[in-house]
């Protein structure tokens, strides 16, 4: 799951040695921008689901979005469209306001998967992502 884009993936939710992991590409102050590392944290297995389910919320109105179908007004990240998907945000919001230090610090590669269902132009496509270490 990527949450941000700018310039490049941001946060999300990605596996890491088989396990969920949390990431959020971390912001160089030096540079001015983000770094090529990312900080992790393990995601327990509720708030996965939590997670995996808001983010199906919000797939299903991008899906819609992009086929022209619903305006960007409907987004449901805007509050108060979305009971549930609130309800998830204020969960998954929680889950992150809570982070202790990171568990780890990698590198990252993220790219398209080849084999995609088809989605209309602009949606996101899921990702892979290969992990390497701080050098």
């Amino acid at each position: 799951m990527v949450w941000d884009l700018y310039d490049g993936v941001r946060s999300g939710i990605a596996l890491y040695r088989g396990q969920p992991h949390y990431f959020s590409c971390e912001f160089d102050e030096g540079i001015g921008n983000y770094a090529d590392t990312f900080s992790i944290w393990p995601v327990p297995q509720n708030v996965l689901e939590i997670a995996t389910e808001n983010w199906e919320i919000y797939r299903a109105w991008e899906r819609r979005f992009h086929a022209g179908e619903v305006p960007l007004a409907t987004h449901p990240g805007h509050g108060g469209l979305s009971p549930r998907y609130d309800e998830t945000e204020h969960q998954i919001d929680t889950f992150l306001a809570a982070l202790g230090e990171p568990t780890g610090r990698l590198t990252a590669v993220f790219e398209a998967r080849s084999e995609q269902p088809a989605l209309p132009f602009g949606c996101l496509r899921d990702m892979d992502v290969a992990w390497g270490d701080v050098v």
